[in-house]
């Protein structure tokens, strides 16, 4: 049975993405399970030379500090940071998730580059934010912005480790609590990898609750409860899950929702949910036709018209390549509902990725095209497939768009709901026709598209826009249910 928390997480955080307001803190479980060193592990080595065993002492930071004053310098520390941290492990699935999502802002303690590597995977810009003096700096367009608050490893002179650090945070690196406190006080933030053990945790907890009294805004933290197999004795083990539990009850102080996992391999599930939910909302338009094919080209203007202005009204987001005639009519259509309702928040809602077309003459970059309906498929939970019709070349007639054929075979293969307009003609027929009695789920929470029944009635000669856009609203309607 899914926990009451769980299912208020699932919801909410979704809605918070969706509308542009939901943060992610990463904390040092996450690096942890890429396979970098805990605080302890790291400062082993540092304790043994003192002669003081990390395990036994629960300041690491002063363990650091003792390091420092012994030496003269912070040489050996930071040493150990680059030999243990400079190394790439692999990108966990999790923060492979998280770059997918529309988050523009994550805040993370740790050193490593695991995030900036996730981003870069999918080729989404991200903007580091490490030192005090980077915050002046301008942000790229359309960048994400992740606040590295204990710096670095590429900057080993200045991260925060130590107890005078820690101490002299404020002077140092004081800029970026009050961004921190703004974000905590507008924005739904997700905590990632954090435990009560985590030395770091306590310090934000602690600019949390400066900022807050009585009524802090809500967010959410994954956490693992302990194990009876994490630990060599039973005492042990019941030490332990009396300080998580009241660890956990006290996060309440601080708006901390906790959402409790039996196994770390349950959080990349988790957000794989949070990501389906988002990408429900989005609905990508997929069609052609081509502007010399004759009358038809009316109907097929009309119908896509009225569904992006559908999509408008329901409050989701549009997705399209901007294919010829059916891109810029539910462009047009969505742009109408936006307009008619006051809202142009077109940055977040409008998600436009048109193919580059060649020129005359000029092969088309394939490989190209290939990612930019791959990243469509991604992006949406829902396609819609209106007409596909194309020009071809050597006969001067129209045929069957192999394209959107294509793009259909890329929204099976991202596990999109697909939605033919059979009577729109072109690829949506063929479409329409291949679904009919095919053993893709049309019920259920695995439901992949409509039922035969409705798929025959999209796919009637005589059905008006009107009906076709009551019929597809009724779809997306148990679409978001279902989510």
């Amino acid at each position: 049975m899914v926990a009451a928390t769980t299912k208020r997480f699932l919801k909410d955080y979704p809605e918070a993405l969706i509308g542009g307001f939901g943060a992610v803190f990463v904390g040092a479980g996450v690096s942890m399970g890429a396979g970098y060193p805990s605080w302890a592990s790291l400062l082993t080595e540092v304790g043994e030379e003192l002669g003081v065993q990390s395990g036994e002492l629960h300041d690491l930071a002063a363990l650091a500090q003792w390091s420092i004053q012994e030496n003269g310098s912070a040489t050996q520390v930071r040493n150990v940071i680059k030999e243990k941290i400079g190394v790439e492990h692999p990108v966990p699935e999790s923060l492979e998730i998280i770059s997918r999502l529309p988050v523009k802002f994550i805040w993370t303690t740790n050193y490593d580059r695991l995030v900036e590597r996730a981003f870069g995977s999918v080729n989404r810009p991200i903007d580091t934010v490490s030192g005090a003096a980077d915050l002046a700096l301008r942000a790229t367009p359309g960048a994400s912005r992740l606040f590295k608050m204990h710096g670095s490893i590429e900057r080993l002179d200045d991260v925060v480790i130590s107890t005078e650090d820690y101490e002299l945070y404020r002077s140092k690196r004081g800029a970026f609590l009050p961004l921190l406190q703004a974000h905590l006080s507008s924005m739904s933030m997700l905590f990632l990898g954090i435990s009560f053990t985590d030395p770091n945790i306590r310090h934000v907890l602690s600019l949390i609750r400066e900022s807050f009294t009585s009524a802090p805004p809500e967010h959410f933290a994954i956490v693992r409860p302990p194990q009876r197999e994490d630990y060599k004795t039973e005492a042990e083990f019941e030490a332990r899950s009396t300080q998580h539990k009241l660890w956990s009850r006290d996060l309440k102080r601080y708006g901390l929702v906790v959402v409790e996992i039996d196994d770390y391999a349950e959080v990349p599930e988790l957000l794989r949910q949070v990501e389906r939910r988002v990408a429900a909302r989005r609905v990508w338009v997929s069609g052609s036709w081509p502007p010399e094919a004759g009358d038809d080209i009316a109907r097929v203007y009309g119908v896509a018209q009225a569904v992006g202005k559908l999509i408008g009204d329901r409050g989701q987001d549009l997705v399209s390549g901007a294919g010829l005639v059916v891109g810029s009519a539910s462009i047009a259509g969505f742009l109408d509902a936006l307009r008619s309702s006051g809202g142009w928040d077109l940055e977040r809602r409008l998600i436009a990725r048109p193919f580059p077309q060649p020129i005359p003459g000029a092969a088309p970059d394939r490989a190209q095209w290939t990612a930019l309906r791959a990243e469509l498929a991604r992006i949406a939970g829902v396609v819609v497939f209106i007409g596909g019709m194309k020009i071809d070349p050597g006969a001067d007639s129209a045929i069957v768009a192999g394209g959107v054929l294509d793009e259909f075979k890329a929204a099976k293969a991202a596990d999109c709901f697909v939605i033919p307009i059979g009577s729109t003609g072109g690829a949506a027929a063929q479409i329409s026709d291949s679904l009919i009695g095919s053993t893709i789920d049309a019920t259920g929470r695995s439901a992949m598209r409509p039922t035969d029944e409705e798929l025959t009635e999209l796919a009637r000669a005589d059905i008006s826009a009107a009906e076709i856009v009551k019929l597809v609203s009724s779809i997306l309607t148990r679409i978001d249910k279902r989510a």
